[in-house]
């Protein structure tokens, strides 16, 4: 096991990237399924992105029809918005919170079906917290992570952001997509990424959205700690775009501050999120999305 978290921490600051520019046919999927670990039993159908398709043991549910109390939360970014945390969590709501992926739902647990890493995630445990909350009655998680990814993949037009309108389309034919979660910045840190050029990738993000009809709220997190990075501050060129970037009446929101919220001491590798961090981390989107999620326009299926 500590075999695989240090090979995590090389990934998100060293790992190489798929070149930008793959057309579509590079997102079908292997044809031969990956093990992830010689101590675990499940097998793994991924793509060239290295995004799972599929699980072995897993098997589809009925999705759940959308109500105004249903969340359905597009979850994107790099590795802590991915599969690369400590802990891996099962729903204990099977058939109220589910992972679409394509047009099938699962019953959510970790590692989400749509997103690279095969290790935990939050995404799971929030949306146990906001059904025990008493604030949705059913949460649906599109899953997008992609570890160790700048902003300028997710701008329009580049490679993460075709793969993940296409993931938006084939959504919208079951669901609206209430919220989007954004969680990424620390390997713009690294490449020296301007306050002016993340501004700039992550607006054209945001149009590319709002193009594919998505206009649901965007919550974006401060995220630009990984490790003993050098240029790391209180106010690094990253932190301060995403601060800047919040702007209500564009229904862009302030995320969790994780430089601040999650320490050293809540990362297993100094990076990505040991079970402390995951609590955390939930229970601020759980905080943020009781004070002031507006109204999404969800719509009865």
């Amino acid at each position: 096991m500590h075999r695989r978290a240090w090979s995590f921490v090389l990934i998100c600051v060293f790992g190489t990237s798929p070149t930008p520019g793959l057309s579509q046919a590079r997102y079908e999927a292997s044809s031969a399924p990956s093990r992830y670990d010689s101590t675990d039993t499940e097998t793994y159908r991924v793509d060239r992105l290295g995004r799972i398709l599929e699980v072995s043991s897993r098997r589809p549910v009925a999705c759940p029809r959308q109500t105004a109390r249903t969340a359905v939360l597009l979850v994107a970014g790099q590795s802590n918005a991915a599969n690369y945390a400590k802990t891996r969590f099962r729903t204990a709501h099977p058939t109220r919170v589910v992972n679409l992926f394509h047009g099938n739902c699962f019953s959510a647990a970790s590692p989400l079906i749509g997103s690279e890493g095969r290790g935990g995630e939050s995404w799971t445990l929030l949306a146990d917290e906001l059904i025990d909350a008493g604030l949705f009655d059913r949460v649906v998680l599109v899953a997008s992570g992609i570890g160790s990814t700048d902003i300028d993949r997710w701008r329009e037009g580049a490679d993460l952001n075709r793969m993940l309108l296409d993931t938006v389309r084939s959504v919208q034919p079951k669901y609206k997509i209430t919220h989007v979660l954004w969680h990424q910045g620390e390997t713009d840190l690294v490449k020296k990424t301007s306050a002016d050029e993340y501004v700039a990738r992550f607006s054209s993000f945001v149009s590319s959205l709002r193009k594919a009809n998505v206009l649901a709220p965007i919550y974006l997190s401060v995220a630009s700690k990984c490790g003993s990075v050098d240029g790391w501050t209180d106010a690094d060129p990253v932190e301060t775009a995403q601060r800047g970037l919040v702007n209500p009446a564009e229904l862009i929101y302030a995320g969790p501050n994780t430089n601040v919220l999650v320490s050293p001491d809540d990362r297993f590798d100094k990076c990505h999120f040991a079970e402390s961090g995951q609590r955390k981390f939930a229970a601020e989107w759980v905080r943020i999305l009781r004070a002031s999620t507006p109204s999404a326009g969800a719509t009865t299926r």
